[in-house]
């Protein structure tokens, strides 16, 4: 009983700590399919698609074990240890990996090399003494005394703090020559074991059968777990039980590979039909219709943000409850191309699509039956609430169909207007229905008005409206009736006058696709040039200029904050208004926008326009959008809780001259230093996509370099000057308003880099003294000339004349040469000093200026990565000087063959790499690669010894794709340059 006791002493502690903790947790009233799941393979830098265990560090890397190694992620990429990865080390078949109290990880390894690591500061190291050669350790857990407690496929050890082994597993003849599957240590020093055989508890360095004490079936035990109501949880392969008060109770019966009761204390279970969350007395299933693909390992764990970590035999997920999720198939809807939503007072949510009409009610989907008069269900585009209670459907073909309200629960017959009651197109993407009862009608003719059971009226080019279609209807408050149309927009005064603004004559843009009206009579517009601001007839627009991802926006939201959402093709916007003004009073030069996409939870970042409703907000607060994969649902208050989420800032590494230096917060640099790299990332798994960084050398940058493109975070530095500098580097959850200091983390390192002898201290002394010693010569000699001169006043004032112009003209030859030696280290900033190319750092820059002319121009982006074949050779035969004396010839005849145009860039990336890239069609950029390659080729190039050689090249070269950034890009280069190599050099390797 007193043991039993601690453990309740013990749960009760764990649930006050966290119930305190400012972590957060999947939210509990969230259905599972509402939550988002993310998966990461091999393809993606995953050792091993089968991951075994899972954990996290003290900054928050995410750390994974596999057959061929661990690795460590940051939430967009993947640091692997694998074997040949650490010297002396082979990192292979990882069962377990854990924190360490102390700080990095401890991990197992497999029977090559078998053994425990400790991976702490960047640096690798076997645990001291027995421990660190153990073989086939499956299981590692920490106690709160420091205790490691070791589980093998054969017996079960505890290490101490001193580094003492001792088997405990020897003391039962059911834990010895067994393997181990589970440990739960225990606050007491002792620890509950599971393996094939049931629990045990181990107690003064000796097991017992606690199973069979507390009524356990003799079943494999998996996983186990003290829980947050107090007790123990224990799964296997008979299910899971609650050991409480001595006694096992059942939760369920079936096979658990892993367990996890979170934060909430939602118990969660891998089970062989998917992962299921046991609570409230029922449960649900996270399966292959949810994404979460193949057969689910022991791994399983709750990060420090609240977040589900899974691994399969098919990768590792992610699963998450950010502010988007999306209702799909797998929801219920019979079509996904989601073109219209809105929602009916106590009737759930009506959406429209290609097949009808679905209701979301009750966190389920029923269809709408809407076939009659011999048609079937139609296509439907846009829809408004009717006064009745009933719905207006605009469709594709079939005109308007009036649904009336329901009664008693009893649907009434719909009925339709289309062309044989004068209507005169079927084809209808707006509806509105005004307060005197009229019903407005935009179609491709333009705009007619329904009223009392007849067509009255019809509006289009001829009353001055635009030629087009008609994709939104939207009454202000004063009456005034706004018509958006593929050809521009116009407005309908109460008196029936129009209005009509020309496409890209007094409209700057072509199609309006949502209006939202301010009180002061203002006009927000939706368009397909970025977002419009009518006011007193003059058009402000905000467009990818000031900081929008993309200008076609279609519906225009405005939460219960006052913040904008605008859906677009490249995902959902978010602008606040105070932003929007500042911009449009010139305050702020840029808008910070917040984009989510597919990445955060969106079914597709496409979304669906130019019909209507294409977005509500509901009476919830959330904001409902139509994408091309099915609705994306937004909660802008779980967007600004995510927009506060903390972010913890971890320096990675620092190289200087290809020499990885360990970690500290201060680098005495030498005077030779020619290249500085520094690796940084921001941890923020819950949204690291959302992360915005910026950095600078203070003393060498004039300003902050933003980075945000999803390549490396690598700040790389060539010819820094001599003295103190200082990097600066800051992250923050986008937006990015880094005038907003209270979300940005700051890290710091100082570098001191050495003086030439030419400009240390003794050399200057020495200057100025040999300095005074000319000096005084010259006063010697121009008193002895005065001696002379005495009497030749006027010859020596034209002497002293002289002497002073040849001193001015000294000084202005000081000046020019000033000039040019700051003309040559801006040159030498941005350019190799060896090759005379661009360097790393300039072809960084063109790539991204490059990437986003190509995104905004539609132009094309080609990036070859070219390497000297059997360069270390030449280096081995002639010498290093030679080799450089190649490496300019080769950049020489590069330049020569391919460089001189605006358009392209040659810069030197690394070694004997060099970066091409081309603002060209793909023909031809390949055309003049293939040169490029031939004429190198063909180059002979003088040897020391009075012979010649001649230089291959291989060449891996890639296009900018759809949905692709720069990290692709250059990875794809790299990934076909390889292949060259591999295919035997001299080539280029374009798909």
């Amino acid at each position: 009983m007193r043991c039993l006791s601690r453990l309740f002493t013990t749960g009760l502690c764990l649930l006050v700590l966290l119930i305190g903790a400012p972590a957060w947790a999947l939210d509990p009233a969230r259905k599972v399919d509402e939550y988002t799941i993310a998966r990461w393979t091999m393809e993606d830098g995953l050792p091993h698609n089968l991951v075994h265990t899972i954990s996290q560090d003290r900054d928050g890397y995410v750390w994974t074990g596999t057959w061929e190694g661990a690795s460590r992620f940051d939430g967009r990429r993947f640091t692997s240890y694998g074997a040949g990865a650490v010297p002396g080390l082979e990192i292979e078949g990882v069962r377990a990996v854990t924190p360490h109290p102390q700080g990095g990880m401890v991990l197992s390894l497999g029977r090559v090399g078998p053994g425990v690591l400790r991976f702490h500061e960047g640096r690798w190291q076997r645990l001291a003494g027995p421990a660190g050669t153990l073989a086939d350790v499956s299981v590692l857990r920490f106690g709160p005394d420091g205790v490691l407690w070791i589980g093998t496929d054969h017996s079960l050890f505890r290490m101490g703090a001193a580094g003492d082994l001792q088997e405990i597993g020897s003391t039962h003849p059911r834990l010895a020559n067994e393997r181990v599957l589970a440990i739960l240590p225990l606050p007491d020093g002792q620890a509950l074991v599971g393996n094939r055989h049931g629990l045990f508890r181990v107690e003064r360095d000796r097991a017992t059968d606690w199973g069979e004490r507390t009524a356990l079936p003799h079943t494999s035990v998996l996983a186990i777990q003290s829980s947050r109501w107090g007790g123990i949880l224990v799964g296997g392969s008979a299910g899971v039980w609650r050991i409480e008060n001595a006694r096992a109770q059942q939760i369920t019966g079936e096979r658990a590979e892993a367990m996890l009761e979170d934060r909430n204390g939602n118990l969660w279970i891998s089970t062989l039909d998917g992962l299921r969350r046991y609570a409230q007395g029922g449960h649900e299933t996270l399966g292959e219709r949810n994404g979460l693909m193949g057969r689910l390992a022991p791994a399983l764990f709750e990060d420090r943000d609240g977040l589900l970590w899974v691994g399969t035999t098919n990768g590792l997920y992610r699963i998450s409850d950010g502010p988007v999720f999306g209702l799909a198939r797998s929801s219920g809807l019979r079509d996904i191309y989601v073109r219209a939503i809105i929602e009916r007072p106590g009737q759930g949510v009506w959406i429209g699509h290609p097949m009808g009409v679905d209701v979301w009610q009750a966190g389920q989907s029923r269809a709408v039956p809407l076939a009659f008069d011999g048609k079937t269900d139609p296509s439907v585009l846009s829809m408004a609430n009717a006064r009745d209670g009933g719905l207006w459907i605009g469709t594709y073909d079939q005109g308007v169909i009036h649904l009336p309200a329901a009664v008693d629960g009893v649907q009434g017959p719909p009925w339709r207007i289309d062309e044989t009651d004068g209507l005169p197109s079927s084809h209808v993407r707006a509806l509105l229905e005004r307060a005197d009862g009229s019903l407005w009608i935009g179609s491709n003719e333009g705009v007619t008005v329904y009223r009392d059971g007849r067509i009255a009226r019809h509006y289009d080019a001829d009353d001055g409206l635009p030629a087009g279609n008609v994709y939104i209807l939207y009454e202000t408050a004063q009456g005034v009736l706004w018509i958006g149309t593929s050809n521009g927009m116009a407005m309908m005064r109460r008196d029936g006058t129009v209005q009509a603004w020309m496409p890209m004559s007094d409209f700057p843009a072509v199609a309006a696709f949502d209006f939202l009206a301010d009180p002061d009579g203002s006009l927000w517009i939706a368009s397909d040039r970025g977002l419009l601001h009518w006011r007193n007839g003059v058009f402000m627009q905000f467009d990818h200029r000031q900081g929008l991802p993309n200008n076609r926006l279609f519906r225009l939201l405005e939460d219960d904050n006052g913040d904008f959402w605008a859906s677009s093709n490249r995902g959902v916007f978010r602008m606040s208004r105070a932003a929007l003004t500042a911009v449009e009073n010139r305050h702020l030069a840029r808008l910070p926008v917040e984009a989510f996409t597919h990445a955060d939870g969106l079914p597709s970042s496409q979304a669906n326009g130019a019909s209507a409703p294409a977005g509500w907000p509901m009476r919830d607060g959330k904001l409902w959008f139509a994408t091309a994969n099915g609705i994306g649902v937004i909660d802008p208050d779980d967007a600004r809780r995510q927009r506060a989420q903390g972010v913890t800032l971890v320096m990675e590494a620092v190289e200087v001259d290809g020499r990885v230096l360990p970690l500290q917060a201060r680098y005495a640099l030498a005077a030779d230093t020619r290249r500085v790299v520094i690796r940084f990332t921001g941890l923020n798994q819950r949204a690291p996509e959302r992360l915005r960084y910026r950095y600078r050398m203070v003393g060498f940058d004039r300003d902050w370099i933003e980075t945000d493109n999803g390549i490396a975070h690598d700040a790389v530095y060539t010819n820094l000057p001599a003295g103190k500098l200082r990097f600066e580097v800051q992250v923050m959850n986008a937006p990015a308003d880094w005038s907003k200091q209270d979300g940005v983390v700051t890290r710091t390192m100082d570098l001191d880099k050495a003086a030439p002898w030419w400009l240390r201290a003794w050399a200057v002394a020495i200057y100025v003294v040999l300095l005074g010693l000319v000096g005084w010569a010259v006063l010697l000699l121009a008193m002895r000339r005065h001696r002379h001169r005495q009497r030749r006043l006027e010859a020596l004032v034209e002497a002293r004349t002289s002497e002073l112009s040849d001193k001015n003209a000294q000084l202005e030859q000081a000046g020019e040469a000033h000039a040019r030696l700051l003309e040559q280290l801006a040159y030498q900033a941005r350019h190799d000093p060896l090759t005379r190319l661009a360097n790393r750092r300039a072809g960084d820059a063109f790539l991204a200026e490059a990437l986003e002319v190509s995104r905004r121009e539609g132009r094309p982006l080609c990036v070859a990565l070219l390497d000297i074949d059997h360069f270390k050779a030449v280096n081995d035969r002639y010498g290093h000087a030679f080799g450089d004396d190649v490496l300019s010839q080769v950049a020489a005849l590069a330049e020569q063959l391919a460089g001189g145009h605006e358009d392209v860039l040659i810069a030197r990336y690394g070694g004997e790499e060099f970066l091409v890239c081309q603002q060209l069609p793909w023909s031809i950029a390949r055309a003049r690669l293939e040169i490029l390659r031939e004429g190198i080729a063909e180059a002979d190039i003088d040897t020391p010894d009075g012979g010649s050689l001649r230089c291959t090249v291989s060449i891996g070269v890639a296009e900018l794709g759809a949905g692709q950034d720069l990290r692709d890009l250059l990875r794809i280069a790299d990934e076909r340059l390889y292949r060259a190599k591999q295919q035997g050099r001299n080539r280029l390797v374009s798909g």
